[in-house]
């Protein structure tokens, strides 16, 4: 089997979503000193960045794209994610998936690095530890984060304001890139290679993907200063006139998975392990009908389907060559998960040149509406989707005249709407489109159905997610009340 980069996984990692986890055991956020600095740096930072993978997928990206209904908690325990009734007990394995997974062993990566003057090394760590810690932020508002990863010495650490994670972030971006931007010579021992599963020890590639989340983390603040972040993504995307961003599919950051039962794709291994709990969503199918997310799950596709539908979704009567998404809050698996996420060797996505595109022309139409570079920039993103997503043209509705008709349209008279929707559909399941949802509003998708709780009494659409039980119980630093609307976060008010 072959994965991203010509490299063998041989790590094993349960998928975890909608399973009961154990408690979960914090540690620091630049060392942990319990960690042995006799461990394999490469053998550990394989592992952090396939947890990694695996985490994104059904620890963050599942809750999350559930929410903004790309996918449908269609039965089973994954049902209450649809209609936002989940105990907080669910969220322990998100919470200690990212802080145990991932960011435990991210830092022997870091510490070791250090140690053996291995600064490539380093910078990989810090740039993934950002992204991971970025990602929990945005999904529960205040972390731990300066007390977080000193295990048994800090067991109940403070939790920091997501606008100070936030400074920070961008600050952790700059360092890695300082250390990416060494001679090699500046590396005291084996540069990174095939242990790195997601760009093979291509330092440069690794610099293009901090600049695209430098550019990410800066939108994310665009309720609160519009001008401001726009400007800073460019900022980050260019460096004069040249794009210093992710630069083209072949640069993407992800993991591709392996076939075997205990090393493939996590969205495959929780169709596997718990079929029909996991379907797609009527707002996300009717996209790609060519309808509106507000129509009804059964209208008949219209004028301008998505060229990409039979590549994210499966027909639905089986055989059929109609596709149907579940209504939000209502249970019942139609569509489910295609091709190019659903199988056993489909890959998680990190960050792509299709996202920095859609950052670009965002940040170009908040600086000036009619500026000709927002088409530019949107048409280079749906199109890099496309490029990615459709593995043949066989199909009548993704001839390459139907995607140009497609994107001719899209960027006709882009908006807002426009620019979101277009990466909410490209963004598939990754948890970023909720972050957009949140901060735009975009798509302008209905409430579920009997979406009422005590955490969420007014049955509005998520904006958080409430503290994992775990944590409540066990460390007493943990903010009170939270829910999934309030304390609001920082960026979201």
């Amino acid at each position: 089997m072959e994965f991203i980069q010509h490299t063998l996984i041989r790590v094993t990692i349960a998928v975890s979503l909608f399973i009961f986890p154990v408690a979960c055991s914090l540690q620091d956020i630049n060392v942990n000193p319990d960690a042995s600095t006799q461990t394999s740096v490469s053998a550990v930072l394989t592992g952090a960045e396939v947890a990694l993978a695996f985490n994104l997928g059904v620890n963050a990206g599942l809750i999350a794209n559930i929410y903004i209904q790309q996918a449908s908690g269609a039965n089973g325990d994954a049902a209450s994610f649809d209609n936002y009734t989940s105990s907080p007990q669910y969220f322990n394995a998100t919470w200690r998936g990212f802080y145990v997974d991932v960011l435990d062993e991210l830092k022997i990566v870091q510490r070791t690095a250090t140690e053996q003057r291995l600064p490539y090394y380093s910078g990989i760590a810090r740039i993934l530890s950002t992204y991971s810690f970025a990602t929990l932020t945005d999904l529960f508002g205040d972390i731990p984060y300066k007390d977080a990863l000193y295990g048994n010495k800090v067991t109940t650490p403070a939790f920091d304001k997501q606008e100070d994670i936030y400074t920070a972030l961008q600050l952790q971006l700059d360092t890695a890139i300082r250390e990416l931007s060494v001679p090699a010579t500046d590396n005291f021992g084996a540069l990174p290679g095939t242990d790195d599963v997601i760009y093979g020890g291509n330092v440069e590639r690794w610099k293009s993907l901090a600049y695209t989340l430098k550019a990410r983390y800066a939108i994310h603040l665009s309720r609160l200063n519009s001008a401001a972040a726009a400007q800073q993504v460019l900022n980050a995307l260019y460096d004069g006139s040249r794009f210093r961003a992710i630069a083209d599919n072949q640069s993407d950051a992800l993991v591709v998975f392996g076939s075997g039962a205990t090393n493939s794709n996590p969205f495959y291994q929780q169709n596997a392990n718990r079929p029909g709990w996991i379907g797609l969503g009527a707002s996300f199918v009717n996209l790609l009908n060519g309808n509106e997310v507000t129509d009804a799950p059964t209208k008949p596709e219209g004028l301008l389907v998505d060229p990409r539908r039979a590549f994210f979704a499966t027909p639905y009567p089986t055989g059929s060559n109609t596709f149907r998404g579940s209504a939000p809050g209502i249970p019942g698996a139609y569509s489910v998960i295609g091709t190019y996420y659903g199988t056993a060797t489909s890959p998680i996505i990190i960050s792509s040149y299709s996202e920095a595109k859609f950052l670009e022309a965002e940040a170009r139409y908040r600086l000036n509406a009619q500026d000709p570079l927002v088409k530019t920039a949107l048409e280079a993103a749906i199109k890099a989707s496309f490029a990615r997503v459709i593995s043949s043209s066989a199909d009548p509705y993704a001839t390459p005249e139907k995607q140009q008709a497609y994107i001719a349209a899209k960027i006709a008279n882009p908006d807002l709407n426009t620019i979101i929707t277009q990466k909410y559909i490209a963004l598939f399941l990754q948890p970023e489109a909720w972050t957009d949802y949140r901060r735009t509003g975009y798509p302008a998708i209905p409430p579920a159905k009997d979406a009422t709780s005590a955490a969420n009494p007014e049955g509005k659409i998520p904006r958080r997610i409430p503290y994992p039980q775990n944590e409540v119980s066990l460390n007493k630093n943990t903010p009170a009340g939270a829910g999934y609307q309030t304390p609001a976060l920082w960026w979201d008010k």
